[in-house]
């Protein structure tokens, strides 16, 4: 017995001595499935996480509500972050406007992050007469213009000293990002194949960059904002500046020099009949939802752009899958993505120049040009008497619905697809 012990553990020995490896070992020629997931999942993850510029909060709110509304928008980040674009846009072109009312008014001063932070609820105005409660740009402007209101001595500096922007956050996502994309370019290169996974975040990061471009100068993660003391009744300041002005406000005792609009939740949720969160009058912080009113090349800027992000599914058109079914599905659903965002441009665009009354100025300039005056006045007399826009129109509203739902499916079935698809690889997509 003593014998069979002692040859055990000699060849327990001996086997234990045999299996050991001297020296440098290089990782196997191959990428695991844990390692495309991985590798995705954290360039999505991080690539969303710190693009996000959100609004300053309300401050009685609660880090709890904070966290969740970072984390829901994050998830629109991720479902459809051409979304997050167009109100990245909408914001950048509002803040450029800013500056130009403001340095045409003679406050050079005043740049593209003093306007980021006015129109993210970073300044709350305190009336003698009132709660407090956040004010644009615009409003900022109208009320300095008037001399109800000092300009807001803060320099560029101090704002971006109230940002708490993570920067290993922003190193680690710039060095994912970068690590991704030259993957895909080498995989190419090299005539290797991608997965719908590597895709899709490749389609993610195009957007978030493109985003991340737009609020260059916003301020991130803004807790406080900065108090300006008005000196002079709200009431007052309506009485002065006209009748329409004394009409009941809906948003801020301010309406009717910026009325907030036109936004997801103030107007296509209730014209949805949708569930709207009791709102406080005034409202106490600015919501992330504004929709834009893009003009020009803007218009043009955002529509390549969202049009680039449908445009990459179309990439995995010839991608290996695991059934031929699955194959035509994701060549279905991306043709509709992309289809949709054009169907979806063209109706918008119709509509947008209906509402402003382009169209007819359109049709004078060539073939009316003798009404093209008369036209031009009386939009210029709608705008100063502050007509109400009615948003959304019920025709622009029903020629889009249907194009929003066949697109939320679409992006359903390529975001399920892009992690089913991975049960079953071919092999080039391993190497």
């Amino acid at each position: 017995m003593s014998h069979n012990s002692t040859c055990i553990t000699a060849s327990t020995v001996a086997a234990t001595t045999h299996d050991i490896v001297h020296g440098w070992v290089h990782q196997p020629n191959c990428r695991g499935t844990i390692d495309i997931i991985w590798s995705g999942l954290f360039t999505i993850f991080i690539c969303t996480y710190t693009m996000l510029c959100l609004n300053v909060p309300a401050q009685y709110e609660k880090p709890w509500d904070i966290i969740c509304r970072r984390l829901f928008w994050m998830l629109v980040a991720i479902s459809g972050p051409e979304f997050v674009l167009t109100y990245a846009s909408a914001q950048w072109g509002r803040a450029r406007d800013s500056v130009r009312a403001f340095k045409a008014s003679g406050f050079p001063q005043w740049t593209m992050r003093h306007g980021f932070f006015a129109d993210m609820g970073g300044f709350h105005l305190v009336p003698p007469d009132g709660p407090p409660f956040p004010v644009t740009s615009k409003h900022i402007h109208w009320l300095v213009i008037h001399n109800y209101l000092p300009f807001p001595e803060i320099t560029s500096e101090e704002i971006t000293d109230r940002s708490k922007q993570d920067t290993v956050a922003k190193i680690v996502s710039c060095m994912q990002t970068s690590w991704m994309l030259l993957q895909c370019l080498g995989r190419a290169a090299q005539g290797l194949a991608i997965t719908t996974l590597e895709l899709s975040a490749l389609a993610i990061v195009v957007c978030s960059v493109m985003t991340s471009l737009c609020w260059l100068h916003k301020p991130s993660d803004v807790r406080t904002p900065i108090r300006l003391e008005l000196h002079i009744s709200i009431e007052q300041i309506r009485r002065e500046a006209g009748d329409h002005a004394m009409e009941p406000y809906k948003q801020t005792p301010l309406d009717f020099i910026d009325d907030l609009l036109p936004s997801w939740s103030l107007n296509v949720q209730p014209f949805m009949r949708m569930p709207v969160a009791p709102f406080e009058r005034p409202l106490p912080r600015l919501g992330n939802d504004r929709l834009p009113d893009l003009k020009g090349y803007q218009e043009i800027i955002l529509c390549v752009a969202t049009l680039l992000y449908a445009s990459i599914h179309l990439i995995g058109w010839n991608f290996g899958f695991p059934t031929k079914a699955e194959l035509i599905l994701w060549r279905v659903c991306s043709m509709f993505l992309f289809g949709n965002t054009v169907a979806f441009w063209v109706f918008e665009t119709s509509a947008a120049w209906y509402r402003i009354g382009r169209w007819q100025r359109f049709f004078c300039r060539i073939f009316w040009k003798s009404k093209l005056e008369d036209v031009e006045q009386a939009r210029l007399t709608r705008e100063s008497a502050k007509v109400p826009k009615v948003l959304p129109l019920k025709a622009e509203f029903w020629s889009i619905f249907p194009l929003a739902c066949t697109y939320a499916a679409a992006r359903l079935y390529l975001i399920v697809e892009a992690f089913v698809g991975l049960r079953a690889l071919k092999t080039w997509n391993m190497l």
